[in-house]
């Protein structure tokens, strides 16, 4: 009997909840990436978007064998399902939820001793010394490969993989104000960044899970049928890169004259081989760069001035969210500083700043050994260092800078971020005006519903832009130029679009709301989202509990 019929019942799961600093974990760790890692200064004013283990729908969707994906269950949620008797439980987890997927192994392995537990994700850069009292097998491979090895599948050609139909919704006060299909394109990058622990964990390949430009095309527009106003973001470490397949995507778009809104990850080498007026014709309106250090060298900055890219894309109507590095080892305070308030010269729409850490499985980490620089109360708590593993730790020996000063510096920096610049929100805002005014009179066809696109998302900053005008923490530089902004919008206007004034009151409300929730700390964690599916097959509800269809999107609550 095969491997396959033995295993009947599998059960993927994320890390429980509560995880997060309020519990004892690292900085930084939670639900959501933005208002955790990226306006986590920004306060009220901060985006929110939980995101789920993506990766466990993604494999679910693609096994022949029925199972269950659980997204942040409670303990007693988890103690629950595992009286179901699974074959096999997969938990997926990174370095600083380590703790906690091991404590899950210990649950499953006194509640169901008989189960077979599998450990993936990129927390398995851990040793096989560390992880493997815990559980049987470990996953550190693409995962819809290894699961069908594991289960005795034949293999599937990357080609035929059932792309999951995910969709998140962010909101601003609490209020959902836009809904965001998921595009998994690909896996691992070619740069090999000495810190990247997405680029090694591949051995520095690309995986390409939607080849062509034609299937990400069609799956784009599938999303849209769903829900025709929908935004877009491409996770693929470098979308771009692969001029074959942007440009097969861009004359699609072209051909069918369809304007996305698109956000995807790029680097400066990438976008440069692209002009702005053929990266809005591919519908894409935001990129996240790594903007790292500027002395740092890195070959995917070269021959390019940054910040004269970063404000030309922003010129064009091109949301920028720029990624800092702090503690690289030829920052000094003063150069730090230095290279922050170039970056805030470039008005960015969002950004991060990161502490320079050695993970596991890099380059760095190895230099970082071999050279005796990590501090010594990590080397003999290995548990405290993964839990540090957040970029929010200085977590080995700098040149010039002490450890608090360079934790320091980055607080300094998200805070200086928020003052010097406002909260995001706005920004964007801003941004969107820019390539209206840029296209809404352009010779494209398509640069011109391009541009129709950012009047109409503008129309919402009508009921947003007042709580920004009248809200806490704000300067009355800032208060004056949303004046002016929200007058601009005013007058683009429509009178049926008018009607936007009418949820004034309510993001007020939601707004005030939303202050004091974060003052009392109520509704911390999101609620437990489940997910039946029947593999390569349609799929069925599994309870009436808090189950939702596998196809159908489910919105994230905070």
């Amino acid at each position: 009997m095969g491997r396959e019929q033995q295993t009947k019942k599998i059960l993927f799961t994320s890390v429980w909840r509560p995880i997060g600093p309020s519990v004892g974990d690292g900085e930084s760790v939670g639900y959501e990436l933005l208002h955790g890692q990226v306006t986590r200064a920004q306060g009220i004013y901060s985006p929110r978007v939980v995101h789920k283990q993506f990766s466990l729908d993604y494999i679910a969707e693609n096994l022949d064998t029925p199972s269950k994906v659980l997204h942040y269950p409670s303990k007693a949620r988890l103690r629950r399902e595992l009286q179901n008797n699974y074959d096999v439980v997969a938990i997926a987890f990174v370095l600083s939820t380590s703790h906690h997927a091991i404590a899950m192994c210990q649950l499953i392995r006194s509640v169901a001793p008989k189960t077979k537990i599998i450990l993936g994700g990129y927390g398995t850069v851990m040793s096989d010394e560390e992880l493997l009292p815990y559980c049987d097998t470990i996953c550190r491979e693409e995962g819809v490969t290894f699961m069908r090895k594991y289960l005795g599948q034949p293999a599937l050609d990357q080609d035929n993989y059932v792309h999951p139909h995910i969709f998140s919704r962010m909101r601003i006060f609490g209020i959902p104000v836009s809904v965001t299909g998921m595009v998994f394109a690909g896996l691992g990058c070619p740069n090999a960044c000495d810190f990247c622990c997405t680029s090694h964990y591949f051995k520095n390949q690309h995986i390409r899970l939607l080849p062509t430009g034609k299937s990400i095309f069609d799956l784009m527009h599938t999303q849209r049928q769903k829900y025709p106003d929908c935004d877009h973001t491409i996770l693929d470490e470098d979308f771009l890169l692969s001029k074959t397949r942007a440009h097969d995507f861009l004359e699609l778009c072209r051909e069918k004259q369809v304007a996305f809104s698109t956000f995807c990850f790029a680097s400066v080498k990438a976008l440069k081989q692209y002009t702005c007026d053929e990266l809005l014709e591919m519908g894409i309106d935001g990129v996240w760069v790594g903007y790292e250090g500027k002395a740092a060298g890195y070959e995917k900055h070269r021959g390019v001035n940054i910040d004269e890219f970063i404000k030309n894309l922003q010129a064009h109507g091109i949301t920028v969210l720029t990624s800092m590095i702090l503690g690289i080892p030829y920052q000094s305070d003063e150069i730090a500083r230095a290279e922050f308030d170039a970056l805030m010269e470039t008005n960015p729409s969002l950004s991060q700043f990161l502490i320079y850490g050695p993970i596991p499985g890099t380059p760095f980490y190895e230099k970082v050994m071999k050279e005796e620089l990590m501090h010594g109360d990590l080397i003999k708590d290995r548990r405290q260092f993964y839990k540090q593993c957040t970029g929010f730790y200085a977590m080995m020996k700098h040149p010039f800078l002490r450890r608090d000063e360079i934790e320091q510096l980055q607080r300094d920096f998200y805070q200086r971020d928020f003052e010097q610049l406002g909260p995001s929100i706005f920004r964007i805002a801003q941004i969107k005006l820019n390539g209206y005014l840029k296209y809404r009179n352009h010779a494209n066809p398509l640069l011109r519903k391009k541009a129709e696109c950012f009047r109409q998302k503008l129309m919402t900053f009508l009921a947003i832009l007042p709580c920004g005008i009248l809200g806490p923490k704000i300067s009355w530089k800032h208060r004056l130029a949303y004046s002016k902004l929200f007058i601009k919008i005013l007058g683009m206007s429509s009178f049926k679009e008018k009607r936007y004034l009418l949820g004034i009151p309510v993001m007020l409300g939601a707004a005030a709301f939303t202050w004091i929730n974060s003052k009392l700390n109520l509704h911390e964690h999101p609620f437990t989202r489940v997910f039946s599916y029947l593999g390569r097959k349609p799929i069925v509800p599994a309870s009436p509990e808090v189950e939702f269809l596998g196809q159908s999107p489910t919105y994230e609550s905070v």
